[in-house]
């Protein structure tokens, strides 16, 4: 089975097993590391979601965050987008080993556009995956190295609707993105599934998404859509999970978009009609 393996794992208090690459020394060592993982994003998450619920999940790894969600809401049904061929392919094979039914995965990105992209991949960590290479002065540009091919990338609205065609969701009570600097990217191609009730996840990483090509107007017009915004999980020093202003947002995107130093999760609120201001 070399380079791979299986472990029990316990996140946020339930207990799956997962299989993971040997060779992934950062997020792999962790799921492996016996220790009892939690997440206060995945326990925000928990607490909004809804019976019967529609989940969409952007950057789906190995699984671990689907499979918890999978469990604690059995009859929610989830739409998990994973680009890289691995932990696609141990994604899959950890959903047959839980026994989770109710997660729909798909091997692509997702994005506003539909088409292929070039992905990196790190050498060290397979959660740090990213469609856009970092910084050349980066103390971490050796580590990754592009795939010799290009990526399918897909709308997910219409990649759904193709898909599933009059049983196509026609909203999301949930959405989740965990992408290393696509999620502005994703969420403005949701926005015809995000209605009232939606409640949004979203990493905040402003050096991920500057390489990504997001820009300080687009997060911006972005965040503007929302009626109200959270910290719910930070990795920032004397950054602490509050409410939090777009001002505030927009200041953290220029104190930290050139050179990385940790990132936020957010959960965003949406407005009566989000595709409005």
């Amino acid at each position: 089975m070399h380079p791979f393996t299986h472990s029990e794992v316990s996140l946020n208090d339930v207990t799956m097993t997962l299989v993971t690459n040997l060779e992934d020394l950062i997020s792999g060592a962790e799921l492996r590391s016996g220790k009892k993982l939690w997440s206060d994003a995945l326990d925000h998450a928990r607490k909004n979601l809804k019976p019967h619920g529609r989940i969409l999940y952007a950057g789906g790894h190995v699984g671990s965050a689907v499979i918890f969600l999978a469990k604690v809401e059995p009859t929610a049904l989830i739409y998990c987008f994973e680009p890289d061929p691995i932990n696609f392919a141990l994604l899959t094979v950890n959903l047959e080993i839980n026994q989770v039914r109710n997660v729909h995965a798909f091997p692509f990105a997702a994005g506003k556009t539909q088409g292929f992209i070039p992905f990196y991949k790190s050498d060290w960590d397979s959660s740090d995956h990213r469609c856009a290479m970092p910084r050349m002065d980066d103390p971490d540009v050796t580590i990754f190295h592009g795939l010799p091919y290009r990526i399918p990338i897909v709308q997910p609205p219409e990649f759904l609707k193709a898909c599933y065609r009059s049983k196509a969701p026609r909203s999301f009570d949930l959405i989740v993105t965990d992408t290393q600097g696509a999620d502005v990217d994703i969420l403005e191609a949701c926005l015809p599934m995000i209605g009232p009730h939606t409640g949004v996840i979203a990493e905040y990483s402003p050096y991920h998404l500057y390489r990504h090509g997001t820009s300080r107007q687009d997060v911006e017009r972005l965040l503007r859509l929302f009626s109200r915004a959270e910290i719910v999980n930070s990795r920032v020093e004397n950054v602490m999970p509050a409410p939090v202003t777009v001002d505030q947002l927009l200041s953290f995107y220029d104190e930290h978009c050139e050179q990385y130093k940790g990132y936020v999760d957010i959960w965003l609120t949406a407005r009566q009609d989000p595709t409005h201001k």
